[in-house]
Formats: structure tokens, C-alpha cells, sequence
């Protein structure tokens, strides 16, 4: 099988093109360039696999793949090279981030081309990618799930203060923290170029569920800590413990079926970023594809995620290791950004 990995980082132009010009990609968050390297970490154990990628090598990444490499291509090239890898391929991995529809493109590109896309559908990427409408979706379907209002709604009186992001931000990206809800507003008066909603803030333990997700079925990989701070008002990710506890009593998993059942189409690696409060787990948002906890997971469940996504084309069904001997492993992109640094 020839897989054509699509990471979005260094294709700066494209990204331009999918934005239309409108706003920068908020994307900073979105760490594809450590997701590429795990991914083909993983993919070179497994025999039978072809990989294409259209990006610049990457250092400290297996010499397993055909690389493209693209250094000054116009819009129309990159958007040409890009068809030429989906028709080459025999199933597509986006590993790009929900922001300004690139996710959703590229998704909907490859299903057009009859090409297996291992990853959500774009009806599935659109819900998932507006922070607006994924959280009345939830809302709908009966799930805790954190209020997102627009600026021009009438915003209830909360004493824990106000978050404002991009509606289809990823990550922490553009994310910042008001005491008051008048200067949330007027902070996003001056940033007028970008389309921001608001969020109260929720006082708990910011966690995350790894997912394999197959036709309404889920496979709970890892339940996660994330480390999140805040600097001159602004959240930063500074990567999670992957494992860092369990679903003893099945909470977590049957939180993650009803999401899949709120958002028809999830498919393969499925994040959940969620608040543990005192009163349970309240949604924050959903991710439609891989997160940065993956580069923990191998280490973590002794055994291949990437092996058990790509049997699932099979249908084959597998079980994640007794989450007793799962250890915990820290990803850190903190203070090592540029190698993804991750300590067992």
C-alpha cells in the first residue's frame, strides 16, 4: 500500500491559497512537523508500505519514504503536486490542522479521488473545526461541553474570567484570557481580521483522550494530561503524560461514544480535549485527527497504533494492552520545540 502523508508545516503557500488570502493560519499550535517524524517512526516497522510526502526532509526521520521536494513552487504547482500525490496513492493521511478548511479539503480531495482517506470525513472536519457550532452540536446531543458564544451575543456574568480564540483554531493557537468580558470584547474589536468566540473559563484539570474511532466504534488508546500555561495572558501547550490515568469505571469512553454519535463520520485517530471539574468531564473541543499525544502512545501501549489503524481497513478489531502495565510517558514540546523531546 502507498500511503501520501500530507503535512501542512513547511507548504506555506497552500496554506495561503486555503485561507484565501483572508488571515494567517492559526496553526502555530499545531506541532506537524513531530506528528510527521512519529508517524514515520512507526510506519518503517510495518513491511508492505510505500510512503510519499511532499515535504522538505525532515531531520531525525527514517529514510523510508519518496520525498517531493517542492522549494519554490507557485499556489497552482503546489495544489498540482498535491493531486499527483492523492492519484499516485492508495490512501491519503492529512496531518494538517482544522484551521481555514485545509483539513477539510484535503479530506474531501481524497474520497472525490476514491482514495482510502484515513482520517475523518469533511462533514465530520467542518462540525469538529468551528469551536461555535461543535459546541452546539454537543449541546444538542446532551454532552457537558464548554459554551461558545459569538461577540455580538449577551454573554452571561462569570467570575472566572473569559478565553478568546479562532472559532477554527487549533491547539492553544491565538488563545488568550480576559478577567472581564468587556475586554475580551474590546481585544477582539482590534483584531478584527480574524473570526474569534468566546469562551468562559472552566476551572479544572485540562486532559485529553487518545481515540481510534471506526463507524461508531472507539477504541480508548490513552487517556492524557496536558500541560497548558498562561504567559501575558495567552495559553501555551507545552505537551501532555500520555497515560497518566485510566477509565477504571468506562466514563471516559462512553464521554467519547457519545461525541462520535453527536458528529457522524469521525474516523481513525480521534482527539477529545476535555476540563475535569468537579461536577465530571466537560468537552472543550474535538479534534478530527491525530494529536501530539501519539508521539507518546507507542512507548506507552507497547505496541503500534499505526498497525492497529491500518488493520482496521480490515476490519479487524484489536485491544489496547491492560491499561495496568500502560506506563506513562511524557511528550515535551515546551522547552524542546524542535525535536519533540520525549522522557519515559
Amino acid at each position: 500500500m502507498k500511503i501520501f502523508i500530507f503535512e501542512h508545516t513547511s507548504v506555506v503557500t497552500l496554506s495561503a491559497v486555503a485561507s484565501n488570502g483572508n488571515r494567517a493560519l492559526s496553526s502555530s499550535a499545531f506541532r506537524g512537523d513531530i506528528m510527521l517524524r512519529s508517524l514515520l517512526a512507526d510506519i518503517s516497522s510495518i513491511e508492505a508500505l510505500d510512503v510519499l510526502t511532499l515535504q522538505h526532509p525532515v531531520p531525525q526521520t527514517p529514510q523510508l519514504s519518496n520525498r517531493r521536494i517542492l522549494p519554490s513552487l507557485s499556489p497552482e504547482a503546489f495544489l498540482d503536486a498535491i493531486d499527483d500525490c492523492i492519484e499516485q496513492a492508495d490512501a491519503v493521511w492529512p496531518l494538517a490542522p482544522e484551521s481555514n478548511g485545509l483539513l477539510e479539503a484535503i479530506s474531501r480531495k481524497t474520497i472525490q479521488r476514491n482514495k482510502i482517506l484515513l482520517g475523518s470525513t469533511g462533514d465530520a472536519v467542518r462540525m469538529a473545526a468551528s469551536k461555535y457550532h461543535n459546541s452546539l452540536a454537543l449541546q444538542a446531543s446532551g454532552i457537558p461541553v464548554v459554551p461558545t458564544y459569538r461577540t455580538q451575543a449577551c454573554l452571561p456574568p462569570d467570575p472566572h474570567g473569559w478565553v478568546v480564540k479562532p472559532d477554527d483554531g487549533a491547539g492553544c493557537s491565538d488563545t488568550h484570557i480576559f478577567l472581564h468580558a468587556k475586554a475580551a470584547i474590546d481585544w477582539i474589536a482590534a483584531h478584527q481580521e480574524g473570526d474569534y468566540v468566546l469562551q468562559p473559563y472552566v476551572t479544572g484539570r485540562p486532559c485529553n483522550l487518545s481515540l481510534l474511532c471506526r463507524n461508531g466504534e472507539v477504541l480508548l488508546m490513552a487517556c492524557n494530561d496536558q500541560r497548558v500555561v498562561v504567559s501575558d495572558n495567552q495559553f501555551h501547550y507545552m505537551g501532555s503524560i500520555v497515560n497518566s490515568f485510566d477509565d477504571a469505571n468506562g466514563e471516559f469512553k462512553s464521554l467519547a461514544l457519545r461525541v462520535l454519535a453527536a458528529i457522524p463520520g469521525l474516523w481513525g485517530y480521534v482527539g477529545i480535549d476535555f476540563i475535569v471539574t468537579e461536577n465530571g468531564p466537560v468537552v472543550l473541543e474535538v479534534n478530527p485527527r491525530m494529536t501530539v499525544s501519539h508521539v507518546g502512545l507507542h512507548a506507552s501501549l507497547g505496541v503500534n497504533p499505526i498497525q492497529i489503524i491500518l488493520d482496521t481497513i480490515n476490519g479487524d478489531k484489536h485491544k489496547v494492552p491492560v491499561t495496568s502495565r500502560n506506563r506513562k510517558i511524557s511528550v515535551d514540546i515546551g522547552a524542546r520545540q524542535s525535536s519533540g523531546h520525549v522522557v519515559e
